[in-house]
């Protein structure tokens, strides 16, 4: 009879249920906002411009889960929950967990700085830490690449952003760089002219800058190691470096170039049962590791 009495008083049961009514109504609506504002939000973050993607991830998110948090503060507070001491717990508990985790500090702002400063977005094409490959994600703790083999590679912010960052896409041009070691008793005049046909005869090799050639003398090793380059748009890097590729090898038969041996000791085995991208890039990846180039003959 109590039982029944206190459910249905208005200061017992009928207070209970109504409270639970509105606690989960107020659950259920910040559910169902929370995506709405974001997607609205992404829309006028979109609109600005200017604004990487990376960083407006990120603030969709925090806005996506301050809306459930807000939400769940309201919910409380239709119980009649005190929301003073609940708060002060959370900044309580907030504070040791940053002293206890005060090693990954350094990777959150990392990543905020990675964010902001956007040196590189979603889908580029990055050298970052020795690694080459595309950026897939990034969060405040970590970035995320994807090499040319399809592996995942995570980083931690502080690396990523604590070294040297190379970005290849964010230029409208870019060079290919390709090289041969050449004997003492070659002709470089003539590989000149045979670099410069084949890289200008290429419809989508830019012309200004022109291709050029740079001998680099290895007397160490009695052997000449000669640059060659030509630009080509960005998005078209990889099409006209394989091809470039492809009729500098036809070309040096025809002509009849003798190349000098590699030492044994700079011999460096790729594996080409992997796919042609990766076998490609591995061999960019060796052109790029060559002399730098201090000075070139234009052509």
């Amino acid at each position: 009879i109590r039982l029944i009495g206190w459910l249905t008083a208005q200061d017992g049961g009928v207070r209970l249920g109504i409270g639970l009514l509105k606690f989960s109504g107020v659950i259920f609506a910040a559910i169902i906002i929370a995506p709405k504002i974001g997607t609205i939000t992404d829309k006028l973050l979109g609109q600005l411009g200017g604004m990487s993607a990376l960083f407006r991830g990120f603030v969709v998110m925090i806005v996506k889960r301050g809306t459930l948090t807000l939400g769940a503060l309201l919910a409380l507070a239709s119980l009649g929950a005190n929301l003073g001491p609940i708060l002060a717990l959370v900044g309580g508990a907030s504070f040791v967990l940053a002293f206890a985790l005060q090693s990954n500090l350094g990777n959150f702002a990392s990543g905020l700085m990675l964010m902001v400063n956007k040196p590189f977005d979603v889908g580029d094409e990055v050298k970052v830490a020795g690694y080459w490959a595309y950026v897939h994600s990034i969060s405040l703790a970590s970035t995320k690449l994807k090499d040319f083999d399809g592996n995942i590679v995570t980083l931690p912010n502080n690396t990523v952003w604590g070294g040297d960052i190379i970005n290849y896409t964010h230029v409208q041009q870019r060079k290919i760089k390709l090289g041969i070691h050449i004997k003492f008793d070659q002709d470089i005049d003539q590989i000149k002219k045979m670099w410069v046909e084949i890289a200008s005869s290429h419809p989508k090799v830019l012309q200004d800058p022109g291709p050029s050639i740079f001998p680099w003398n290895a007397t160490y090793d009695f052997r000449i190691w000669v640059g060659l380059g030509a630009w080509a748009a960005t998005e078209d890097y990889w099409e006209v470096y394989v091809d470039l590729l492809q009729g500098l090898q036809q070309k040096l038969e025809e002509i009849n170039i003798e190349l000098a041996a590699t030492p044994v000791s700079e011999i460096q085995v790729l594996n080409f049962d992997e796919t042609p991208s990766a076998s490609l890039r591995a061999m960019a990846y060796m052109n790029e590791s060559e002399p730098q180039l201090v000075g070139e003959a234009s052509a």
